[in-house]
């Protein structure tokens, strides 16, 4: 496979991570144990060069990078949100397209340049940018696309901001088979880790799979990596290429693991159940704890579950707790002294501290 995607560094306080990878690196490695060859075109700055160069080859990874003056860097909060994203660069700052011809090919969007691809059958990410593959003279035989919600919409003339429900994401995808050229197969990801799959008519539903934890930076670039390979080098049907792709995903999350394994590793998967129950959070601690309080309660309605309440004060709460989460400052004498007031919590998240502690 022939991966065209970005090499940006990423960083997240909690957990700690400061990790070079980007969608071309992680796409790349991630398919680096389902096949024979896997090479990757992206722009890389100087300063960065020779670790990128390292990584690849470690996994037998052949690299055409080319050089950029843009050191992009990706900050997170935690894996499920970003807390800085650089700044788009104007048309005049972009970087010449880099040129990528091959039988099988992904292709990502990129914020400091473009690929010009010609290939047999690709597969598109846009990354945000909206831009249509064949804008920039790409060409394919066979064509998938992978957007999300937002982007089936954008792509698909709705407004900025619709609201993405069932109707409009079928409307959205007819529009875009519609317009020509037009891709053969649209995947519609969801924030968990599930698929909707349109080659023409209804959708096609695939479940997310169930892991024990849930590291969400690069979901979307491994679905795309294990999309390609089964679509593209397998030669499976979409739906059957869709469901690699979500067991690929529960795989990943839990514990951010590279490369990845073939289907007959991941048949024992289980498919995710949406749990109702009314869970009782409590967040102790840093403005960060605060904020992570308040994005789980979006996590907990988003996974079919209502939270019964949300402290930011252990003084307010009482037991039992479901989930307690302590900011980073926090000691363990603390932590004691919460458990001993509300007894103990089903799971704790305390980001800077050892599992094991």
């Amino acid at each position: 496979m022939i991966i065209a995607g970005s090499t940006y560094l990423e960083r997240c306080q909690y957990p700690k991570w400061e990790r070079l990878f980007g969608s071309g690196m992680r796409a790349a490695i991630a398919a680096s144990g389902l096949w024979h060859e896997t090479v990757v075109h992206s722009y890389v700055p100087s300063v960065w060069r020779n670790d990128a160069e390292a990584t690849l080859s470690s996994f037998g990874i052949v690299s055409n990078l080319a050089p950029t003056k843009h050191e992009l860097i990706f900050e997170y909060l935690d894996t499920l949100q970003k807390s800085f994203i650089p700044d788009a660069l104007d048309a005049d700052q972009q970087e010449a397209p880099l040129q990528v011809k091959g039988d099988v090919v992904l292709r990502f969007g990129f914020m400091e340049g473009s690929a010009k691809v010609e290939g047999r059958t690709v597969v598109y990410d846009p990354q945000n940018s909206y831009e249509p593959y064949h804008e920039n003279g790409s060409t394919a035989e066979r064509l998938a696309m992978i957007v999300s919600t937002e982007e089936l919409l954008g792509f698909g003339g709705f407004e900025r901001g619709a609201m993405p429900t069932p109707e409009k994401l079928t409307q959205a995808a007819d529009n875009i088979f519609d317009s020509k050229p037009s891709p053969q197969v649209l995947l519609c990801r969801d924030r968990l880790g599930g698929i909707q799959v349109f080659f023409g008519g209804p959708p096609i539903s695939i479940p997310s799979y169930n892991a024990e934890s849930y590291f969400r930076i690069g979901v979307g670039d491994v679905l795309a990596a294990a999309f390609a390979h089964a679509w593209g080098e397998r030669g499976l049907e979409p739906v059957e290429a869709a469901d690699f792709a979500a067991r690929s995903i529960a795989h990943f999350i839990e514990d951010a693991r590279l490369p990845l394994l073939p289907s007959e590793n991941l048949s024992k998967l289980r498919v995710s159940q949406k749990n109702e129950q009314r869970l009782r959070v409590l967040g102790v601690g840093r403005f960060e704890a605060k904020s992570l309080v308040v994005q789980t309660q979006g996590w907990i309605e988003t996974l079919g579950g209502a939270p019964a309440f949300a402290f930011i004060d252990q003084n307010q709460a009482k037991g039992p707790i479901d989930l307690l989460i302590m900011g980073s400052n926090e000691n363990i004498a603390l932590s004691a002294g919460i458990r001993e007031q509300v007894g103990e919590p089903k799971v704790v998240f305390w980001p800077e501290r050892d599992r094991h502690g």
